[in-house]
């Protein structure tokens, strides 16, 4: 059993992560393309098409089991305040959490 303040401070975490999560989507999609271009350029097109449809599988398995560790770890956050998991927006969340925490 977690105490308040580490629920508190697991909620800030899980809540941060998933604004930081969208921008490692990009960074990896925009490396993706890249790698993918290259392959296309120093190789035969079907390659620079296998290699984005390969790039494409990794980055949606990883954005999935990102997104559902950290709404996993929102929720185990929020059980351990004996907190809704549906009352408040993530912004009402984050300000019960600082409170908590300071």
């Amino acid at each position: 059993m977690a105490t308040k303040k580490e629920g508190a401070q697991r909620l800030l975490d899980s809540l941060d992560s998933a604004v930081r999560i969208k921008k490692r989507l990009w960074l990896a999609i925009a490396q993706g393309v890249i790698i993918s271009l290259a392959v296309t350029w120093f190789t035969q097109w079907q390659f620079g098409v296998a290699a984005s449809l390969i790039f494409v599988l990794l980055i949606q398995l990883a954005f999935e089991r990102m997104s559902n560790s950290i709404a996993a770890s929102k929720l185990q956050a929020l059980n351990d305040l004996g907190w809704s998991t549906e009352a408040d927006s993530d912004e009402q969340l984050r300000e019960k959490a600082e409170k908590i925490l300071s």
